[in-house]
């Protein structure tokens, strides 16, 4: 009989076992003890985004393979695993809530140990946004600028990488998709005019749809992230990194760029395309009356 290092008994020490094959001994000895904790609340604080980063290793496993696929053809797998990298990020929203049920006064007891550091320091998101399309000069410009904050502000942590800057320079999900439309000689006007109409391209209008679903999915995060904050903190106390706090979440949340953009913009062609065409007004239609004549 053999025990293992979660206190179980096995006759093969060689046989797969839950535990050991998700390295649960490992993983559990990440959070910190009570005698670790300045209060309860804060090991469902590093509970909650330690399971973010684990969802963020699943999608930078996903987003690559989608890139692949677009590459080569393949619109089903691609459109398969987009719809899972969507729900993935859906289930990002109800975790935010879940912080809201700390105790305010039990999330101050710990808070102030957080300065200066900031979720925006999540170097798997930062290359899941540059895999996925971000590529905002202004992103870039964020990423790379150098540790100089203090306690008035500025920047903490030195992000760029080179990892970042081979991502930066490679294919994304969304150059990838705008190849695949290039390629089959399309653009998403077309591919929406087309499903309306049930003549066709029902394989890129379904991957369209799935990757409006991860984007819209990603921006309802950013916005249940500020909302959560402002409910925590209020909406006027700084952020850990020294930020405005909820001010500078909500224009994350409605000024950042959307990963695909042309996705978007085919939507308003559409409606554009479709709009009735208005016949000629005829002579004299909408013209002011003659104030002299109609005085007599």
């Amino acid at each position: 009989m053999h025990t293992l290092a979660c206190g179980h008994r096995v006759r093969d020490p060689e046989q797969t076992h839950y535990c050991s094959y998700l390295g649960l001994d490992q993983l559990l000895s990440l959070q910190p003890g009570p005698e670790k904790v300045r209060h309860p609340e804060e090991h469902l604080f590093v509970v909650t985004h330690q399971s973010f980063e684990l969802w963020f290793s699943q999608l930078r496993t996903d987003l690559p393979r989608v890139i692949a696929a677009l590459d080569a053809d393949d619109v089903g797998h691609a459109t398969w695993l987009m719809k899972r990298c969507a729900d993935v990020v859906r289930m990002f929203t109800p975790m935010m809530r879940i912080l809201e049920t700390m105790t305010v006064g039990g999330f101050f007891a710990f808070r102030h140990h957080l300065v200066p550091a900031s979720g925006g320091e999540s170097g798997q998101w930062q290359e899941i946004e540059l895999m996925s399309g971000a590529r905002e000069p202004e992103l870039r410009h964020h990423l790379q600028k150098e540790p100089e904050g203090d306690e008035h502000g500025g920047t903490f942590v030195g992000m760029w990488s080179e990892r970042l800057a081979e991502l930066w320079d490679a294919p994304s999900v969304a150059s990838a998709a705008e190849a695949l439309f290039a390629r089959r000689g399309v653009r998403p006007v077309e591919v929406y005019e087309a499903a309306h109409e049930r003549s066709g391209e029902w394989d890129l209008s379904l991957l369209a749809e799935a990757m409006l679903d991860y984007d819209e999915e990603v921006r309802i995060w950013r916005f249940i992230h500020a909302r959560t904050v402002e409910r925590t903190i209020g909406s006027a106390t700084p952020g850990t990194a020294h930020t405005s706090g909820v001010r500078h979440l909500e224009r994350l949340a409605m000024h950042r760029l959307s990963f695909f953009p042309f996705l978007w913009e085919g939507r308003g062609e559409l409606w554009e395309r479709m709009q009735p065409s208005m016949p000629a007004a005829p002579p004299g239609h909408g013209e002011r009356p003659d104030a002299s004549r109609s005085m007599g």
